[in-house]
């Protein structure tokens, strides 16, 4: 008898688990097919996490490449949405609202591993205000009379292009001293909480500036610095949240966005390269 009653303990004190299964995902596939003529054929993403949902459940989210347990066996609906690093910060990440959750239907081994290549695009609402991704004759963006110098198209073949057959460039050497470019025009964007994003593509080698001029019938044009970006010699892409500042100017009547940067004395020659402009919302 005591031994019947210490075995049985045992299984009061160990009581038996469940036996998880394993989705694994190393990255998301972006579809580029686009809705609007002007979002273009970039396939430029930086998806840095998958946040996971079964059966409408969440279940975490994760920095990719991932694996990871899941406390359920059999068939199941999964959902991955992409993530990204607001204004590319790491402690701060979130779902990008405007790239599509896949969507699967799949059988979760029992101790096994579940391998998930997930597809993503532009939801089909998405709006794109401006676009400049240098590809055409010319571009949308012009210095300002902040600056003295301009910036200059690169066309294919030049190996400073990133992507496609264009990409934008600014160099600030001794004969310059600060940079600003603006889009041509502006262009209204929807307030009141909504989501807006800048996307774009770079490599510096100094510090640069980024935000907004905002247009007002009662004040005038205004500057809104949103985010100094770090030098990186390596393309990079950011998505920078616009949603507050436009949300906290109810009465503008539109927006541009600007890039800027003042002359490193310790760098020779400064070089800010653009690619994949885009400001999206819904």
């Amino acid at each position: 008898m005591i031994l019947v009653f210490i075995l049985s303990g045992c299984n009061l004190i160990n009581p038996s688990e469940d036996v998880p299964s394993y989705i694994s995902v190393d990255s998301f596939t972006f579809n580029p097919t686009p809705t609007l003529a002007e979002m273009g054929p970039s396939v430029s993403t930086k998806i840095k996490d998958v946040w996971l949902y079964v059966d409408n459940e969440f279940q975490g989210a994760y920095e990719l490449p991932a694996r990871f347990p899941v406390l359920k066996t059999g068939s199941h609906r999964v959902i991955l949405s992409p993530g990204i690093l607001l204004n590319g910060i790491s402690s701060t990440r979130s779902p990008y609202p405007f790239y599509k959750a896949h969507i699967e239907d799949v059988h979760l081994p029992e101790n096994g591993e579940l391998k998930v290549n997930p597809v993503t695009s532009y939801f089909d609402s998405v709006k794109c205000h401006y676009c400049e991704d240098f590809e055409g004759f010319g571009f949308s963006l012009t210095a300002t009379a902040q600056s003295d110098t301009v910036m200059y198209q690169l066309s294919g073949g030049d190996p400073g292009v990133h992507e496609g057959t264009g990409s934008g460039v600014v160099y600030l050497d001794q004969g310059s001293s600060r940079f600003e470019v603006t889009s041509t025009t502006d262009y209204p964007l929807p307030g009141s909480g909504a989501a807006v994003y800048l996307e774009f593509d770079y490599k510096i080698n100094q510090n640069m500036v980024v935000g907004l001029l905002i247009s007002n019938p009662n004040s005038g044009t205004s500057q809104v610095s949103i985010i100094t970006l770090n030098p990186n010699e390596k393309w990079n892409k950011i998505y920078v949240q616009l949603g507050y500042t436009v949300s906290g100017n109810p009465n503008a009547t539109g927006f541009k966005v600007f890039f800027g940067a003042n002359k490193d004395p310790l760098v020779t020659k400064s070089e800010f390269y653009l690619d994949n402009i885009k400001v999206v919302s819904f």
